[in-house]
C-alpha cells in the first residue's frame, strides 16, 4: 500500500501526486482512484527515504525529494501529456516549486507548509544532519476505510526537519512564479501546518485562475479524513477545468 503506483491511460491529461514528509503514496491511493475512474493517467512516485524505516530519511534532503517529482512529471511529459500537479502537505511545496518549471497545465495543493506549529522548526539548524529520531504519538484514522491507506512514519530524524524548513522557505520565495490556474485547498483545524498558510499560497501566487477552498472539518492529513470525497471532487474539477 506504501509503494509508488500509476494508472496508465490514453487520456491527453497526466497526475502526479506527492505524498507529505514522513508520508507514503497510500495517503493519495483513494483520491489516485478517482482520478483513473475519471480517466486520467496518475503517477505518485515514492519520494526517496520514505515508505522503508524512519531511519532512512535522514539520507536524503528536498533537493532529492524535488528531483523526484520532476522525474515524474518528465515521464506525464514525454508521453506527450498535459501535466497537472497534486501535493499533500510538504507534496504541495514541491509542486509549487515543480510547476513553473515544468510548464504545469494546474497545480493543487492540500495544506501545504508556509507556516507550522512546530517548535522544533526554530532549533532545526542546529540538528541538520543528525540522525536521531523523534517518536510521535501514533496517528489515528478517522474510519475504517482510511484504515488501511494510513501508513506513515510515527516519528522522524531530528536532521531531516531543516531539510523541511529550507524546502518551505524555497517555495514560499518561488510563490510569485506559478502562473498556471490553482487550487489551494486549506483545513481551518490543521494541527501541523497553520491555516494562515493557504491564504500565504493563494496571496502570493501569480495564477489568475485560482481558488482558496476552506475544509471545516478536516485535519492535516485531509485526503485520509472525512471530507476526502470534497477532495476528490475539487481536484477532478480543477484538473478539468484547465484542460
Amino acid at each position: 500500500m506504501a509503494a509508488p503506483f500509476a494508472h496508465d491511460s490514453d487520456a491527453p491529461d497526466g497526475v502526479v501526486l506527492v505524498h507529505g514528509w514522513t508520508g507514503t503514496p497510500a495517503h493519495l491511493r483513494m483520491l489516485g482512484g478517482a482520478l483513473a475512474d475519471s480517466g486520467f493517467a496518475v503517477n505518485a512516485p515514492l519520494l526517496p527515504g520514505h515508505g522503508t524505516r524512519v531511519e532512512d530519511l535522514a539520507g536524503f534532503g528536498w533537493r532529492d525529494w524535488t528531483r523526484a517529482v520532476v522525474a515524474s512529471a518528465q515521464q506525464v511529459i514525454e508521453a506527450g501529456r498535459r501535466l497537472h500537479l497534486v501535493g499533500l502537505s510538504m507534496g504541495g511545496a514541491i509542486c509549487l516549486l515543480v510547476a513553473p518549471v515544468m510548464g504545469a497545465a494546474s497545480v493543487t495543493t492540500i495544506n501545504a507548509p508556509m507556516k507550522v506549529y512546530s517548535r522544533r522548526m526554530w532549533v532545526a539548524p542546529l540538528f541538520r544532519g543528525s540522525g536521531r529520531v523523534l517518536e510521535e504519538p501514533p496517528r489515528v484514522p478517522p474510519d475504517a476505510e482510511a484504515l488501511p491507506y494510513f501508513q506513515q512514519y510515527e516519528g522522524s530524524p531530528v536532521g531531516s526537519i531543516a531539510d523541511l524548513q529550507d524546502l518551505m522557505r524555497a517555495a514560499r520565495r518561488n510563490l510569485g512564479a506559478v502562473t498556471c490556474p490553482a487550487l489551494v485547498i486549506q483545513s481551518g483545524s490543521d494541527e501541523t501546518v497553520r491555516p494562515e498558510s493557504g491564504r500565504i499560497i493563494y496571496s502570493g501566487i501569480s495564477s489568475t485562475d485560482k481558488t482558496l477552498m476552506w475544509l471545516d472539518q478536516s485535519r492535516h492529513n485531509a485526503l485520509v479524513d472525512v471530507e476526502r470525497d470534497l477532495i476528490h471532487d475539487a481536484v477532478l474539477g480543477r484538473i478539468s477545468h484547465a484542460r
